[in-house]
């Protein structure tokens, strides 16, 4: 009886359950093994994948035979040259260049006309041998004064019986609004070193100066008028002689049409 019962009690004892759950346990492990070895990087696979495309079909092919989560991107067309297209014109070359031929051809018309003014004014039958009138030429007209005409020698105080003169100028550029003027001093190269002028230069600027004075005075707007001295840099002949030299010392007025505001 007693040999019985301690059968029985070992039969019903639970050693087999760690056994079973060892058993589990491997299995459990196996299977996760499993799953790991069988996993795949998505985004790895996805840009092996793409690569392969690449490789084979020169680009990102929107035509991929493996599916992506998201939209390939499509390689864009590149148009064809598209030939651009002129319209006609009527117009020739020498047709677009008539406005700015009338435009000048109208100016020195206009700068003609004060060439005859200003001759009329001068009476240059008396003055012919000191004072030169220039034709128009660049859409500028130059009037060339002696300075023996203007100026005692080696001053910058001009003759008042030559005021005459610039009073003309003044006349015509009140009745030429459009009109400007630049004032230019020229000297020979008689070199000159005073107190008051170190050297042709200022002598030639002073002058200039002067006159610009005296026709401000006289009603011409300042903005309209600028005076410059260039010494003897701007020789009209040769100093080589006294009638050269005369020549080179002078006052030029060059008369041009105002530029637009």
């Amino acid at each position: 009886m007693t040999s019985k019962t301690t059968l029985i009690e070992e039969n019903e004892s639970a050693d087999w359950l760690y056994t079973f759950a060892d058993l589990m346990t491997l299995l459990l492990v196996f299977f996760v093994l499993l799953f790991s070895l069988s996993s795949v990087e998505v985004e790895r696979f996805e840009l092996a994948t793409r690569s392969l495309n690449d490789a084979f079909q020169g680009g990102s092919g929107a035509n991929s035979l493996i599916e992506f989560p998201h939209e390939a991107p499509v390689k864009p067309e590149v148009p064809e040259e598209i030939e651009e297209i002129l319209p006609a014109t009527d117009l020739s070359d020498d047709d677009a260049d008539k406005p700015m031929e009338n435009e000048a051809e109208n100016l020195n018309t206009a700068l003609q006309s004060l060439n005859d003014e200003i001759s009329e004014q001068l009476k240059l039958e008396i003055l012919n041998q000191t004072v030169e009138i220039g034709s128009p030429k660049d859409g500028k007209l130059t009037i060339k004064v002696s300075g023996d005409l203007l100026f005692p020698s080696g001053s910058a105080d001009f003759k008042p019986e030559m005021m005459s003169v610039l009073d003309s100028v003044v006349l015509t550029l009140k009745k030429n609004p459009d009109m400007k003027l630049r004032i230019q001093g020229h000297t020979d190269d008689v070199p000159i070193e005073t107190a008051r002028f170190p050297s042709n230069w200022d002598l030639s600027a002073i002058r200039a100066t002067n006159v610009l004075r005296y026709l401000v005075r006289g009603g011409l707007e300042v903005e309209r008028v600028s005076a410059t001295g260039y010494g003897d840099s701007r020789p009209l002949a040769a100093n080589d002689s006294v009638e050269n030299r005369a020549k080179n010392r002078r006052l030029e007025f060059v008369l041009e049409r105002r530029s637009e505001q």
